[in-house]
């Protein structure tokens, strides 16, 4: 389906990797999302969809082939997706239980008792107030569920079940947590912050001189949302020294801005991404409240000092109606003839700014800010996909592998839960009752599986990892505070602990070994631990950079020590070897039985017509070709390092020698019958002696400057630019220039002899043995051509276990192809082996005219 959601959308998300300063996921993931309506694609500074559809087009083209591939593996599937599914119909997992503290859930959503309690602040409901018109401060109205909010609540009701479900992280103690609503308002937040702020249990704060003994109602809260709400509850909270992770705000008008750059990196990544694509005509729109406000003036500071001219600077009013002030943006835009424009926005405005957007029929590069990446509400807009590109900037998050499974167990009780209220009759939940600050969700008690999609939210699970973060740091932190280790704590549950105990604070956690400390921002105690790469290594914890390996010796990443090299081969006992000596002693074996066999019919007319003398000296050439593999195997030194390429070049030629001159000698026969008997004895005798030396003399020249020209082994290893821990030894070969050569000459030996016999014309009623001459060369001329290709992409050790198995096939090749067939008539066919069956080889006679007519 994506692929139809390809072709016709135009929106593209693009991902960058932004810094956290929170301590609760200071590491990001990418998110990529596909929604019910559109398909988000990840790119690298992307381009317009127009711009990128043509990059697609010669895959889908190939659609069309693949198409068929792919419903038959679906056919031969079907059988396996079908019992998945009954797995997954009739259990939760094929391969094991669920965890048993899910026996154990319980159904309260949003307070449970514990030893010691977190507060949470989460935006669970939408605000229904008109606040233009408050003016007594009574009661703001927020009765409309949000299912953003309400999922981040359940992940930490999740967290810390999985906590107290973990009897290694905190043993013996129980946390619990109060969960209350923010509705996204300044205004509503201040409430449930004074209640976090209580004495105990209690719902008065006292006024006291020393608040060191004081034992508030939460240890440490978890939110706000927005930096907004942040702020307004951050120094209140800081009184008390109470600890507050935010989940999701990421200005930092709430703090020293040197201590939390992430704001105005979101802010420097936009200018690059403008920069990259040489867009200086731009507009920026932000939402009229603290975010909003500074992301504008940020952005048009550094885009003034980066070359980027802003058109168009705009706020979209946050607490009043802002239809008008949308048309006047809207309408300054396209006079201005901006092309792209940057919303630096909280969600609900920018839902509001794209409705109209939509309405207007306007087509732009629209890039925003973390707020509203990827928010359900915008991505699932009608006709989203009509307003041209967008891009916005996400932060990477992780997959709570759990979570889908918890919030079925959840609901499903819930559910249950519901079923046994209405089969006692009782009164049916007050679902239509307004919320109130200890039951922000009334209509909560009716939820049931049905209602699994608040957790499979794609913005939910976004943000669902620095919930849980959040709440695992305060665990971890009540883990050092209370020591504990993995089977009791030493310090008991009701122990006195207070707030302001989170036992270290730093801003950066320590660097593990091989990793150096590079400063970040202005305080040298806030850095990033940086990985040494290959090669260098680090020298002290105190150096800032890592220090590069002395000559001749190297280090794998994250190294505090760089070492000398160290060689592995191919020894005698590894598999590899095992293997290619027992396919060697098998062919030795086969050679030395066809030599028996040849020696004991040595006056017989077959040996003779297969070159007498010279088939002996064929097999002993094979039978040292193919015992020069062990010059590959075992502790290479310069000694065989000096004999391993020549002697492999110099056997085969002596081989292929001898068979180009039995196939001179066919040649003569099958195209100069008349004379052939006349010139037979010299081709025959010194000829083929001749032939064979000025073979071997070539191919030794070759193989002596090989060796002159070559690096011996030694020198190879001390010239070696080392950048490696450990590597494969083998004889250097070069100059690859020789290499070639001197198997180039084997060849073409070969290839000649293939010429002279493959059209060569069969005597009639008599043995062909330029059939054995053809399929013999050709099998060897294939090895070696395939060879090639396959050996130049190869590691060292790949090459030389290539190079052996390329010896060995060619030579039974030539084995098989030459001297079996001669072996099996001398076996299966003795009454054959005689002068008239190779007179037209052994005498150069022509065949007689009965000979003709039968043939």
């Amino acid at each position: 389906m994506c692929e139809q959601h390809l072709e016709r959308t135009g929106i593209v998300l693009l991902t960058l990797v932004l810094y956290t300063c929170t301590p609760v996921n200071p590491a990001v993931q990418s998110v990529i999302h596909c929604s019910h309506s559109h398909c988000l694609t990840v790119t690298s500074l992307a381009v317009v969809w127009q711009q990128v559809e043509p990059n697609f087009a010669p895959a889908l083209k190939k659609w069309g082939l693949l198409h068929k591939t792919l419903c038959f593996l679906s056919l031969s599937l079907s059988a396996a997706l079908v019992l998945l599914f009954l797995c997954w119909m009739f259990g939760r997992s094929c391969n094991g239980q669920t965890p048993q503290w899910f026996q154990d859930i319980s159904t309260a959503l949003f307070h449970s008792p514990g030893n010691f309690s977190i507060g949470g602040l989460f935006p669970i409901n939408e605000l229904t107030s008109n606040l233009s018109q408050r003016e007594e401060p009574d009661d703001i109205h927020c009765d409309r569920t949000s299912e953003y909010g309400l999922g981040l609540s359940l992940v930490m009701k999740f967290a810390v079940d999985e906590i107290n479900g973990n009897s290694k992280l905190l043993p013996g103690v129980r946390m619990g947590f109060q969960i209350f609503d923010t509705c996204r308002q300044s205004a509503v937040i201040v409430k449930p912050t004074m209640l976090f702020l209580t004495k105990d249990s209690s719902q008065e704060i006292s006024v006291m001189c020393n608040y060191t003994e004081y034992s508030t109602r939460v240890m440490a809260v978890i939110g706000p949302q927005t930096s907004e709400m942040t702020s307004v509850i951050g120094k209140l909270l800081g009184f008390f020294l109470m600890p507050q992770i935010s989940y999701r705000a990421t200005s930092d008008t709430f703090s020293d801005k040197r201590l939390y750059p992430s704001f105005f990196r979101t802010a420097e990544a936009i200018i690059e991404l403008l920069k990259k694509f040489n867009w200086n005509w731009v507009a920026i729109v932000g939402s009229e409240d603290e975010y909003g406000k500074k992301g504008v003036q940020e952005l048009s500071s550094l885009a003034a000092q980066n070359s980027i001219c802003v058109a168009y600077e705009a706020l979209i009013p946050v607490d009043s109606d802002a239809t008008r002030a949308l048309e006047e943006i809207l309408k300054r835009i396209k006079e201005a003839n901006v092309s792209v424009v940057v919303l630096f926005s909280v969600y609900k405005q920018v839902k509001q700014f794209f409705t109209d957007v939509i309405d207007q029929n306007m087509t732009a590069v629209w890039i925003g800010s973390t707020s509203w990446a990827l928010h359900k509400e915008i991505t699932t807009l009608p006709d989203i996909q009509n307003v041209g590109t967008i891009l916005v900037f996400a932060d990477m998050t992780q997959e709570l592998v759990l979570l889908n499974e918890y919030a079925k167990e959840l609901f499903s009780k819930l559910g249950k839960e519901r079923e046994v209220r209405m089969r006692q009759s009782e009164a049916p939940s007050n679902t239509t009752a307004s919320p109130s600050l200890f039951n922000p969700c009334p209509m909560c008690s009716d939820l049931s599986s049905d209602n699994i999609s608040i957790i499979n939210n794609p913005f939910c699970q976004h943000t669902a990892s620095s919930v849980y973060g959040a709440v695992y740091s305060v665990a971890h932190a009540m883990h050092r505070l209370l020591e504990c280790n993995s089977t009791m704590c030493r310090k008991r549950a009701d122990h006195n602990v207070y707030p302001w105990q989170v036992p270290t604070s730093t801003c950066s956690s320590n660097c593990e070994p091989g990793q150096v400390h590079r400063v970040k921002g202005f305080h040298s105690c806030c850095f990033d631990c940086i990985d040494c790469r290959e090669g260098t290594f680090l020298n002290s914890t105190k150096d800032i950079q890592c220090t590069d390996c002395p000559k001749g010796q190297w280090s794998t990443i994250r190294s505090t020590n760089c070492t000398f090299p160290t060689y592995f081969f191919l020894s005698w006992s590894c598999p590899e070897s095992l293997a290619l000596l027992l396919a060697g002693v098998v062919l030795l074996i086969c050679q030395g039985a066809a030599g028996i066999l040849f020696f004991h019919h040595r006056r017989t007319p077959l040996v003779r017509a297969s070159g007498g003398p010279l088939s002996a000296l064929t097999l002993l050439s094979l039978m040292g070709g193919c015992a020069c593999i062990v010059l590959f195997l075992g502790t290479p030194n310069d000694g065989v390092c000096y004999l391993q390429q020549p002697l492999n070049a110099l056997f085969p030629t002596i081989t292929l020698s001898t068979i180009l001159a039995l196939s001179l000698q066919v040649i003569c026969v099958t195209e100069f019958p008349d004379q052939a008997a006349s010139h037979l004895a010299h081709l025959r005798g010194p000829g083929s002696w001749l032939l064979l030396l000025a073979s071997c003399g070539v191919q030794a020249g070759l193989c002596g400057w090989f060796v002159q020209e070559g690096t011996s082994l030694s020198v190879h290893v001390t010239t070696m630019e080392v950048k490696f821990v450990k590597k494969f030894l083998r004889c250097p070969v070069e100059p690859m220039l020789g290499f070639g050569l001197m198997q180039g000459f084997n060849g073409l030996l070969a290839l000649v002899s293939f010429m002279c016999t493959f059209m060569a014309q069969k005597p009639a009623r008599q043995y062909n043995l330029a059939r054995d001459i053809t399929f013999s060369t050709l099998v060897y001329c294939v090895v070696w051509v395939v060879f090639i290709p396959i050996y130049t992409g190869l590691t060292d050790k790949d090459k030389s276990i290539t190079q052996v198995i390329a010896i060995l096939l060619s030579n039974v090749g030539l084995l098989a192809s030459f001297f079996f067939p001669k072996c099996h008539l001398l076996l299966t066919n003795p009454d054959l082996n005689t002068p008239d069956y190779f007179h037209t080889f052994l005498e150069g006679t022509p065949p007689t005219s009965q000979e003709e007519q039968e043939q």
